[in-house]
């Protein structure tokens, strides 16, 4: 039986594929399976690694199920103790999976483990883990920072699904990703969860990865921006406290309406970000039957969870000295 079992979501990737799954072969840790699922894509993806890995778990779907759907069924075939999720445009270190393994068994609390995804070819961070405002929505800790600033262990509330490792105990008690995410985020959800139920998440800064970003969809692509208004509004719902529902009700209006400023006006792409709130509020009904068992696996106190939150002001700053980095960093 694997310690380990990685799955790797790939749509149209054969370019991403090859050097994605080598990192994986050359890991210093080699008690794993891999499961590569194939979302439809028409570009002989599954060719490929049907004919040059042989030892790969193929899983080769006829449509597109998404990052939710995709993993779902990699999670039916995986057979390990630890499940690890890695993006078809993530490079992992050569001891990345001996790193994250023994930081999940320093603690029987540590639910699951953040890397050091940093922007390929850069000495900066794409995420070093996630935390939650007041709004209750995601946020990346260390973006665009230098890797340098983010170089100990350290608690954080989540961790990026681009290259993530999970204990099956912890899905085991508060479940996987949502399938009616497709995409965006689906790994929010399901740190906000974990984070609630108690679980805690280790940021592993010696476990690095090289990461793509956006490489399949596009950062601010027409189905990235839509899936990120539908699916951000869910996250709201489903998982907030009711007692914070209240509370910060007005940290959410604030939120939605900065999202809308900066995807209408600022990025231009209105039309993917009202046809995605107009599809939110169309599911809620299904979020609110969902709330239900997510709200009776709460474990934290309100003291708690308070404390864990940063206040929306905080986090609209940081975006707006974010966008001042991000322009340095093309330069």
């Amino acid at each position: 039986m694997p310690l380990t079992s990685f799955i790797i979501i790939n749509w149209n990737g054969k370019e991403l594929l090859p050097s994605c799954i080598d990192a994986i072969l050359r890991q210093s840790d080699q008690s794993f399976e891999i499961i590569v699922v194939d979302n439809g894509s028409t570009d002989c993806s599954a060719t490929l690694v049907r004919e040059s890995y042989p030892q790969v778990i193929l899983i080769s779907l006829a449509r597109n199920l998404g990052f939710t759907g995709g993993n779902i069924e990699g999670l039916r075939r995986a057979t390990g103790k630890y499940v690890t999720l890695v993006n078809n445009d993530a490079i992992l270190s050569r001891n990345w999976l001996h790193l994250m393994v023994d930081a999940l068994e320093s603690d029987e609390a540590v639910g699951l483990c953040s890397s050091c995804i940093t922007i390929a070819g850069t000495n900066l961070i794409d995420s070093a883990g996630e935390i939650f405002t007041t709004a209750f929505s995601g946020t990346k800790v260390g973006e665009l920072h230098n890797m340098t600033e983010f170089d100990k262990r350290r608690y954080v509330p989540g961790a990026c699904a681009a290259a993530v490792i999970y204990k099956r105990e912890m899905l085991d008690d508060i479940g996987f990703l949502d399938d009616d995410f497709f995409l965006n985020h689906e790994d929010t959800d399901l740190n906000l969860r974990a984070w609630l139920a108690g679980w805690k998440c280790l940021y592993v800064p010696e476990a690095v990865v090289e990461h793509r970003v956006s490489t399949t969809i596009g950062k601010m692509s027409e189905i990235s921006v839509y899936y990120f208004a539908r699916n951000s509004l869910w996250v709201w719902i489903k998982n907030t406290p009711t007692y914070f529902l209240f509370r910060f009700f007005h940290h959410r209006i604030a939120y939605e309406l900065a999202s809308f400023l900066f995807f209408c006006f600022i990025a231009r792409r209105w039309r993917p970000f009202l046809r995605g709130k107009y599809h939110s509020l169309k599911g809620v009904p299904r979020m609110l039957l969902k709330r239900k068992s997510i709200q009776k696996n709460i474990r934290l106190t309100r003291k708690e969870i308070r404390q864990g939150l940063i206040p929306l002001g905080a986090y609209l700053r940081e975006r707006l000295a974010l966008l001042d980095r991000s322009e340095i960093a093309k330069q």
